[in-house]
């Protein structure tokens, strides 16, 4: 269907083309296989546009225009969300025209080393929790996007939505434990060395982040963006493994929640170049609810693959 209607365009444009310049032609609009087309012109170029004739109000489903001698087209995939869809998703191809540069940097799969954290970024011990630095992660994969424009196709605001999980791994053979209500650091029953114990969050994640794409052509896949990113609590749990007495391996999820705060704010940062960028996060927001836990801040700083 693409490709009928991309040469079906370009028929039409060299006909119109040749129409154009014996006469001037006013806007014109006409139906076609339960189709409403629309041919604008104006500002030195040509514009067809194709709206769903069974839809109130019509839906556009195809944008060509046509300048200097030159076609780019628009196809709406998912507008109705008014989000981005990865190729990945749809199974088409982004198609971007130099009235339409911007291209949003959120949706992709990120990994990178997490850590605990105070407001001066102490991180060797922080309020009693020492963590395994090199087992403590983030994982996130972010499937929606959107570009807002903002500043001569360079400047835009970009939010999308995705998923978050962090796992914290506890050194020093300790656990987290609810004691009355207030999370704290204890070391393990007598006889027990941990293999890991650690403490698991998963976050809804929404970002506002501002992108700036300074470089014309095809240096315009390097790009930089800086904004925060909140997060909603969807799940968290704290799990142990160890050998028993007997040699026996247990695991065992000794909590869930820990008073760990349902909403998150995360500052972030990114710098990156085609489909691959280097993030850092920094969490100005406690992890765990106030007093009711150690006072603890989250960092992270990883490498993200975009779709």
């Amino acid at each position: 269907m693409k490709k009928i209607m991309s040469l079906w365009f370009m028929s039409l444009m060299a006909g119109y083309s040749v129409f154009a310049s014996n006469s001037t032609p006013a806007d014109t609009t006409f139906h076609f296989n339960h189709n409403v087309i629309k041919v604008e012109e104006g500002n030195d170029q040509i514009k067809v546009k194709v709206y769903g004739n069974d839809s109130v109000p019509k839906k556009q489903l195809y944008e060509g225009i046509y300048s200097d001698g030159k076609s780019n087209e628009k196809w709406t995939v998912d507008e109705d969300l008014g989000l981005q869809l990865p190729a990945f998703l749809t199974g088409k191809k982004e198609h971007f025209s130099s009235m339409y540069p911007l291209k949003a940097h959120w949706a992709g799969v990120g990994v990178g080393f997490s850590n605990f954290t105070d407001g001066s970024f102490h991180m060797t011990s922080v309020d009693g929790v020492t963590l395994k630095a090199d087992q403590s992660t983030e994982w996130f994969i972010n499937l929606f996007q959107h570009i807002l424009p903002l500043y001569h196709n360079k400047l835009g605001l970009t939010t999308g939505l995705g998923m978050s999980w962090y796992t914290f791994r506890l050194d020093d053979n300790t656990h987290l434990v609810d004691v009355n209500g207030v999370t704290g650091v204890y070391p393990a029953p007598a006889g027990i060395n941990y293999q890991y114990s650690r403490l698991k969050v998963v976050y809804l994640t929404i970002p506002a982040l501002l992108e700036w794409q300074p470089f014309e052509g095809k240096a315009r896949s390097i790009y930089f963006s800086l904004g925060v990113v909140a997060g909603i609590k969807t799940f968290s749990s704290y799990k142990v493994c160890y050998n028993d007495a007997s040699g026996n391996k247990v695991e065992t999820v000794e909590a869930r929640g820990l008073n760990t705060n349902p909403l998150s704010l995360n500052y972030m940062a990114q710098i990156g170049m085609g489909d691959i960028s280097v993030f850092a996060k920094y969490s100005p927001t406690n992890l765990f609810q106030s007093g009711k836990g150690p006072e603890v801040r989250t960092v992270s700083l990883g490498l993200m693959l975009h779709f």
